[in-house]
């Protein structure tokens, strides 16, 4: 039973291709024409890049030890200029934020004359350490 015979009439059994053919070149058409105008998507407005993006500042840790030393990261703060170096230390350093901590030796009175040292001195934003400090 092939698709190729005739009835005894003499009329073919053919499917007919070349309608098929037309159909599917239109529709080919048609998206060739339809998908690069819906990729065209919309128009957003991008905030342009900052021109001069100032490095991070890095990260600054005040300590004030047991024996009344005060440390700024790892460098010892002179004991007649703390407050000095400490608004040294906070020019520029307005709104990013500095870490204080002291030892478990230091009475709590000190602790904070030492935070309120640190606030007369610029440091707006300051972050208690709770953590042993490495000496």
């Amino acid at each position: 039973m092939a698709m190729t015979g005739s009835d005894s009439n003499g009329q073919r059994c053919e499917i007919n291709v070349t309608p098929l053919v037309d159909v599917v070149l239109v529709l080919l058409i048609i998206f060739m024409v339809a998908v690069p105008v819906v990729r065209m998507g919309y128009a957003a407005h991008v905030p342009p890049k900052p021109i001069d993006v100032a490095p991070p500042l890095p990260q600054l840790v005040l300590q004030l030890r047991g024996d009344g030393a005060v440390f700024a990261n790892s460098e010892l703060l002179p004991p007649g200029s703390v407050a000095a170096r400490l608004a040294a230390l906070a020019r520029g350093r307005e709104s990013s934020l500095a870490f204080v901590g002291a030892d478990g030796t230091v009475p709590y009175q000190k602790v904070m004359a030492f935070v309120d040292l640190c606030h007369e001195a610029g440091f707006a934003n300051l972050g208690i350490v709770l953590d042993d400090l490495p000496r």
